[in-house]
């Protein structure tokens, strides 16, 4: 049993470490608005000057945490951006119904290192926001610790 604990938890974590630095989700919430978060892994040296999140829709500014970029004028009563050390989070009011919308998720920490992440989203077919969904994306992080629980109570 031990054997296959082991074996399994290497398994987990070579996934867990083979997993992108950027991951983002989408769902609805209560109100119908669309709610994207773009996570990231955190430069080791941000530059804060240099550090920016914003989100774009065909070729359009949705939000941007730079104050000097001004958002489309169809975005710009719409959406809200919040960006912190792991994540940038949008909140957009209005998203249609008729078709499928393709938002990109842009992250600059440094002057060398940007990130992009694309996302179709869909109103009829997304998920309403609730802790499922933090736990669905999470499910690794707790599959791991439940594997490894008995494998480190032998051990002690």
């Amino acid at each position: 049993m031990m054997c296959y604990t082991v074996i399994a938890t290497l398994c987990l974590l070579g996934m867990a470490t083979a997993q992108t630095s950027l991951e983002i989700t989408s769902c609805l919430t209560k109100e119908q608005n669309l709610r994207m978060i773009c996570k990231f892994t955190p430069a080791p040296t941000p530059d804060p000057k240099i550090s920016v999140c914003h989100f774009t829709s065909e070729g359009k500014i949705v939000a941007s945490s730079n104050a000097s970029i001004e958002p489309d004028s169809t975005f710009k009563m719409r959406a809200k951006l919040a960006f912190e050390q792991k994540m940038c989070l949008l909140n957009l009011t209005g998203l249609s119904n008729d078709k499928p919308e393709s938002f990109v998720c842009n992250i600059k920490q440094t002057a060398s290192q940007a990130t992009t992440l694309t996302a179709t989203v869909e109103k009829r077919k997304l998920i309403t926001c609730s802790a499922y969904c933090t736990l669905q994306h999470s499910g690794v992080v707790f599959l791991l610790v439940f594997i490894t629980s008995p494998l480190m109570l032998e051990l002690l």
